[in-house]
């Protein structure tokens, strides 16, 4: 069994070499685990590209499109050859023996399992409750938003809702459900949810195994994201609600149609109440969200070509 880890990055060499460092170190993983590393340098300006094919042969380097990380994904995706593939983002930090310790359950056939994500920019006492919490709820709101998993206990369970980031899918199931959704507006919320209902569509669960510990910087340090800064999901009043909105319209209009005629209101008084609180138009980019998310037509996501090879590809074994 082999099992492909893919970093999208863009701009953040420093903090991706620690990363690469500690994958090449991990002396407990690479004595239990075959696993391959694969970075997607979406057209960084910094000198990410020479500091990681010089400093380390053993990965496998792609060039990106330069659009966005789930673009990014998707080309590393096709060209791993591992029998489960993992995400992680340039800013994570994984424990020592991480992928030790998810091996039992992908060798007892477990498609889809999600590792403990610790978002160590929320704060101590939240790492707190992370580290600590026997269970927690996993799922969605009525309005389509994943109801969080940040809080991940300490007991191996079935999920409700998964991250795509730090979570193990099988090539089998990649087959069938890929990663991205080109329905959505990426970096906008709604990619993980997305992904999580056209698997269990399909057939399958998703295992929480809470000795997979993954620390994360946080949703608000960004990474492969837009070129400027990437916006947090908590200010609403932006165009960032735009996308928001869009990809929860779309969400529930191809799984939950019937809640269409509460998230209708639901998104317009919400536009209304933050115009009065900030004093600002903040409804037209609830409206706009509404109306894009309501009339743009929406298919099968694409599937991957794992046949795919790419020119820009240095691939050396040590």
């Amino acid at each position: 069994m082999k099992i492909s880890i893919i970093i999208p990055t863009f701009n953040r060499c420093q903090i991706l070499s620690r990363l690469l460092d500690f994958l090449s170190h991990d002396t407990q993983s690479i004595s239990s685990v075959d696993y391959e590393v694969i970075v997607v340098d979406d057209c960084s300006t910094d000198n990410t590209w020479e500091v990681v094919s010089n400093n380390f042969p053993n990965v496998k380097l792609i060039r990106g499109a330069g659009k966005n990380a789930e673009l990014a994904k998707r080309f590393a995706i096709e060209e791993s050859v591992g029998d489960y593939v993992v995400n992680l983002d340039d800013d994570s930090m994984p424990a020592y023996g991480w992928l030790a310790s998810v091996r039992p359950a992908l060798e007892r056939g477990e498609q889809i399992v999600q590792g403990k994500i610790v978002f160590v920019d929320l704060g101590e006492k939240n790492l707190q409750d992370e580290r600590t919490k026997k269970t927690f709820r996993t799922g969605f709101r009525f309005d389509m938003m994943p109801v969080s998993i940040l809080y991940g206990g300490y007991r191996p369970q079935y999920l409700n809702n998964c991250h795509e980031f730090g979570c193990f899918i099988s090539r089998d199931v990649l087959a069938r459900v890929p990663l991205d959704d080109h329905n959505l507006i990426f970096h906008h919320l709604g990619e993980s949810a997305s992904f999580y209902l056209r698997a269990t569509k399909a057939g399958y669960r998703v295992w929480f195994e809470p000795s997979v510990i993954i620390e994360h910087l946080g949703a608000t340090t960004g990474g492969c994201v837009e070129r400027s800064k990437k916006e947090s999901p908590k200010r609403n009043c932006t165009p960032f609600a735009i996308g928001m909105v869009h990809n929860f319209m779309i969400l529930a209009r191809m799984y939950q149609p019937l809640r269409i005629p509460l998230l209708i209101p639901y998104y317009l008084l919400g536009g209304l109440y933050l115009s009065f609180k900030q004093r600002k138009n903040c409804l037209k980019y609830f409206v706009k969200g509404l109306y894009s998310g309501l009339t743009k037509p929406f298919s099968a996501p694409l599937t991957y070509n794992f046949e795919y090879n790419s020119a820009e590809v240095l691939s050396r074994k040590s």
